[in-house]
């Protein structure tokens, strides 16, 4: 049951990331499987490329690989890090709490809203 909860999660955070547009849904398995990867620890380009099957020499998979990540990163889910010319992506727990956060105002506003229509 509790598995089912954290998936019921991770598609919920994918969501948010990736929105529902048909051509960002396709990028949602590909973004669960960055997810899981980067909760035991930090990993390189090169690395998380070839765990997506990407080849880091392609520019098309490159290509792919930033639009993939892309939207992880503007809400604030991964981060970068570089270190000996080489970067670094891992889990931000900071962004996933603003994010939240921001969520939360978002909904408050919405649910102060459906009051006043209620009591109008």
């Amino acid at each position: 049951m509790e598995g089912e909860k954290m998936e019921g999660g991770a598609e919920r955070l994918l969501d948010l990331a990736y929105g529902n547009h048909p051509k960002s849904a396709s990028l949602k398995p590909e973004g669960r499987r960055v997810l899981r990867s980067l909760r035991e620890g930090p990993k390189g380009m090169e690395e998380l490329m070839k765990e997506l099957s990407l080849d880091p020499l392609s520019g098309a998979h490159r290509k792919h690989f930033y639009i993939l990540l892309k939207p992880l990163r503007e809400k604030g889910m991964i981060s970068t890090r570089r270190m000996g010319g080489k970067t670094f992506y891992h889990l931000s727990y900071d962004g996933f709490s603003q994010y939240l956060k921001e969520l939360r105002k978002e909904a408050e506003f919405w649910l102060k809203e459906e009051e006043k229509e209620k009591t109008s």
